[in-house]
């Protein structure tokens, strides 16, 4: 199966406040307990660049999950679009599974209703257009193909292959409420409010989470390897995190510290200060501001 580079904290920033974020399917996104996690931008509406099973030679089981955090009250549309007319034909089939990956029977769909929507040349390229979701939480998208369905927890309800059982496709996700809670970060802890950063350092520059009544960041279990910080928020340059809390600002609360690369993160010297971006383990985004100041760099002589 294909396997594709991280892209989705690039493409937020690429697209803009208002744009359509599109990322690439990271494998392996199955079985459920595993979905990818998306990251919903401010426009409400993520695409996602797939492939089932493979595309070429024979035909192999494969489904794909995809979690994001969705707000009660929420209404929604699943589209696939470019199942059918793609490097390899796939006949999709998409499902949606609340919190606790418990399958919505009435969230599920085989072939696009009415219709082609703009996208689409053939009705086996599914479509949910509307659902309203019933709770906060984490919820997941499953795509499969006909005629292998899901069921409860992600399990298939058939493992027969069709005769389009494997190819390429394109998912949209929209009309999701975007949740990216707030953190605060202290850039160099010790440092003082702005922290002073040479641009020709090698080594690493600490940061630490600091806990709150709002965010526990010992306790919420951040997710580090989607820890991403640096001069726009989505440069990977994430060394390593401490296994422990330290008690960074001494207000008596357990913060945690890690550090990242100073070069990779890529700060210029017009910048005034750094962004940090994660997701915890339950799927819910954050991300958080520190002041610095660049340190001129000397002219030789």
């Amino acid at each position: 199966m294909r396997k594709l580079t991280m892209v989705m904290a690039i493409a937020m920033l690429a697209a803009g406040a208002t744009g359509v974020v599109a990322e690439n399917e990271l494998e392996n996104n199955h079985p459920i307990q595993s979905a990818q996690r998306l990251i919903i931008p401010p426009s409400g509406s993520i695409t996602i660049n797939g492939v089932i099973g493979s595309l070429s030679g024979p035909a192999v089981q494969d489904v794909d999950f995809y979690a994001f955090w969705g707000q009660a009250g929420d209404t929604i549309e699943v589209d696939i679009d470019g199942g059918m007319g793609g490097v390899r034909n796939v006949d999709t089939w998409v499902g949606v599974f609340g919190p606790g990956w418990q399958y919505v029977l009435r969230a599920s769909n085989d072939d696009g209703p009415g219709p082609l929507d703009p996208g689409s040349i053939h009705r086996f390229d599914s479509r949910i257009a509307s659902f309203t979701l019933d709770q906060d939480g984490v919820w997941t998208v499953g795509v499969s193909s006909y005629p292998r369905r899901l069921t409860h927890g992600g399990a298939y309800v058939s493992t027969t292959l069709g005769s389009n059982a494997n190819g390429d496709y394109s998912l949209s996700i929209s009309g999701v409420t975007p949740l990216v809670q707030q953190v605060i970060i202290e850039v160099k802890p010790g440092s003082g409010d702005v922290a002073p950063v040479n641009l020709k350092a090698r080594g690493t520059i600490p940061v630490a989470l600091l806990s709150s009544d709002e965010f526990n960041a010992l306790e919420v279990k951040v997710d580090v390897k989607t820890l991403t910080f640096g001069r726009t928020g989505a440069e990977e340059s994430l060394r390593r995190c401490g296994k422990g809390g330290e008690d960074v600002n001494r207000d008596g609360r357990l913060d945690l510290v890690c550090h990242f690369e100073n070069q990779a993160a890529a700060f210029t010297e017009d910048d005034d200060r750094a962004t940090i971006r994660g997701i915890t383990h339950a799927g819910t985004p954050f991300e958080g501001y520190g002041m610095l100041k660049v340190v001129p760099v000397k002219r030789r002589e």
